[in-house]
């Protein structure tokens, strides 16, 4: 397993963050143990979670089998998710990110988190409230290093200006879906990241599992991520992704790979990816992701084909900026 360490931060992490976003749905509580207990045993020190997976189930479930192993890992977890009618159980402000933490530390279990993510911007709350109450949280010792998820590159400069201008803690890490057929960040906040020297984790790295090769454009499979969710179908379930999936299995043939060989191996080997966030549901499923990852580099002619296979499905609008 490689380790990188986090721009901003002394968090050495594995370049597979194992995601928990299964646990309290398609993985129950002794699937999770045995998840993590497999990721820890292939080097795998960094967790991912969010107090809305799962209404806290998720969290919860983490928090169990990392317990006797809390001081040899990375976790990091959210806040934003609505956990509750009241007010201050959702969004950021001061109020509900003081909640969220309490909240979360105690599914956890632990006095700490490592990376604490605003899931996504707060259109509702003044920035500069939900720096100080993350601020005042890193103060406390509850959490150890701000980060966002979800938010465009001129969000995380102004975080970071209104950082620099309150001395609060800056943000060190940006969480985004990156992956073959979702390449939007590079446009921008992939160089914004670069020049700010803000780390970013991908999810999604392989498109909900479009990019595994086990879906066909005919129907659905059942007890999938997109069995029934609309957020899913509507990010990836279109037939020019589909054409750009049926480009990528060619890559993969002529390279003897897998089309998830494939895709692991351009995010891990050709991106400026720190860490890789995958999921799983199943134990087997997770022994795979984990043998796939260690294929190594694509050749320089996959990566072009790669590349033309993204420029196919972005299409030829004209980037706005030169």
């Amino acid at each position: 397993m490689e380790y990188r360490t986090l721009q901003g931060t002394d968090l050495n992490v594995s370049r597979l963050c194992f995601g928990t976003m299964t646990f309290g749905a398609q993985a129950d509580a002794s699937a999770a143990r045995d998840m993590v207990a497999r990721s820890i045993e292939a080097g795998i020190n960094f967790f991912d979670t969010a107090n809305i997976y799962q209404a806290g189930a998720a969290e919860t479930m983490l928090g169990d089998a990392l317990k006797r192993r809390r001081q040899s890992v990375v976790v990091a977890t959210k806040v934003w998710g609505k956990m509750g009618d009241a007010p201050e159980q959702s969004g950021l402000s001061k109020k509900a990110i003081v909640r969220a933490i309490e909240e979360s530390l105690r599914r956890l279990q632990t006095d700490y988190v490592d990376l604490y993510y605003f899931h996504q911007p707060d259109y509702d709350v003044p920035v500069e409230e939900s720096l100080e109450a993350m601020d005042a949280l890193v103060e406390q010792g509850k959490v150890r290093f701000p980060a966002t998820s979800n938010y465009s590159s001129w969000q995380v400069a102004q975080m970071l200006s209104l950082a620099e201008k309150h001395r609060y803690r800056p943000v060190s890490v940006a969480q985004h879906m990156y992956n073959l057929l979702a390449r939007g960040i590079e446009q921008e906040f992939l160089p914004m990241a670069k020049e700010m020297g803000v780390s970013v984790i991908a999810y999604n790295p392989l498109a909900a599992g479009l990019l595994t090769g086990k879906h066909t454009r005919d129907a659905v499979a059942a007890g999938t991520r997109f069995d029934g969710n609309k957020m899913y179908q509507d990010r990836y379930w279109h037939a020019e992704d589909f054409d750009a999936v049926d480009q990528l299995k060619q890559v993969g043939q002529s390279e003897r790979r897998s089309l998830l060989s494939v895709a692991l191996g351009w995010m891990l080997h050709h991106t400026p990816i720190d860490s890789i966030i995958l999921g799983a549901s199943r134990l087997e499923q997770l022994d795979q992701n984990i043998a796939t990852a260690g294929d190594g580099p694509l050749s320089s002619d996959a990566v072009e084909r790669c590349n033309e296979a993204w420029r196919t499905l972005r299409g030829p609008t004209p980037q706005y900026n030169r």
